[in-house]
């Protein structure tokens, strides 16, 4: 697959047609055309549904869509890395989810966009299992991830906070009377517990050993959508603190005995760092280290 077909597929994409693409691209429809078709045979596959008036994605052009933009993605940083010299520049794709490492990483990047020669930040909001893959591929550089496992294929930067369990509920629940919420609380409630699978299996662990009855009704990935289930009263969702729990119609209360999670900065130990990268990895370690004394509390 040459990049230049690749890059007419994702513009056909783009543009919803082969029309709208062909004049965007400055080629022909006739060139577009016999180059995708060429692109299919080359694949063995079909890669779009052609109707009297548009086309659309089949299930193989689904994933070659999805992957051709990665591949463009790092082939554009590579080229701008050896295009720029020295300097700093290039593009950081990061992936995190919602915690006290924005502390950490927003200076970062401010510095490195201050400093730099067109510096791009790139910053997703995704759960463990989203970022360890996206990692692993090359479409993420650095992840942060909330764990309390050992992650010996990657390099890691333990940052200087944790992150501890709690129960999220409505307003005027009965928890709100309680001083603390131990496990046997949770007997016959309805529960919201994340998806990632490392947060899941501790809980599941906890739950199994501590809780006699209890009932997992919906799980969840983002805080937002989780918030919204509970006001909407689906369950209860086991989730870390955070500071919008301290007002609003959601109220929280850690929960006793569960222990905390640690996060890290995570990058793969086989991949050579960019200069833009290892400036990365320098910033947030410098942060670090001035707070190494000084444990963070938990959002």
């Amino acid at each position: 697959m040459e990049l230049r077909v690749l890059n007419y597929f994702v513009e056909i994409v783009n543009q919803h047609g082969m029309t709208k693409a062909a004049n965007h691209l400055h080629v022909s429809q006739s060139t577009l055309s016999r180059q995708i078709q060429d692109l299919e045979q080359e694949l063995g596959t079909q890669l779009f549904v052609r109707g009297p008036r548009n086309i659309s994605l089949t299930e193989d052009g689904y994933f070659l869509y999805s992957r051709a933009q990665e591949i463009l993605s790092l082939s554009d940083g590579t080229k701008n890395y050896l295009v720029q010299g020295k300097s700093l520049a290039g593009e950081l794709n990061i992936g995190a989810g919602e915690n006290d490492a924005n502390q950490y990483l927003l200076p970062s990047f401010k510095r490195l966009i201050d400093t730099g020669n067109g510096v791009r930040i790139n910053y997703e909001s995704l759960d463990g299992d989203q970022i360890m893959a996206g990692i692993d591929r090359g479409s993420l550089d650095f992840g942060v991830i909330a764990t309390n496992q050992s992650f010996n294929d990657y390099n890691t930067l333990t940052l200087p906070f944790e992150d501890h369990w709690g129960i999220a509920f409505p307003a005027n629940h009965p928890f709100d009377q309680r001083n603390e919420i131990v496990a046997a609380d949770l007997r016959h409630q309805k529960l919201l517990i994340p998806r990632q699978l490392d947060s899941s299996s501790q809980l599941l662990a906890y739950l199994d050993e501590y809780v006699d009855d209890y009932k997992i009704v919906a799980t969840y990935d983002m805080h937002y959508n989780m918030r919204a289930m509970v006001t909407n009263r689906l369950g209860l969702a086991l989730t870390f603190d955070k500071p919008i729990y301290q007002s609003g119609n959601i109220h929280f209360k850690r929960l006793q005995y569960l222990q905390p999670i640690r996060s890290m900065l995570i990058w793969r130990k086989d991949h050579q760092l960019t200069r833009l990268g290892s400036a990365f990895i320098e910033e947030v370690r410098e942060a670090v280290e001035k707070d190494r004394d000084t444990p963070k509390r938990s959002n």
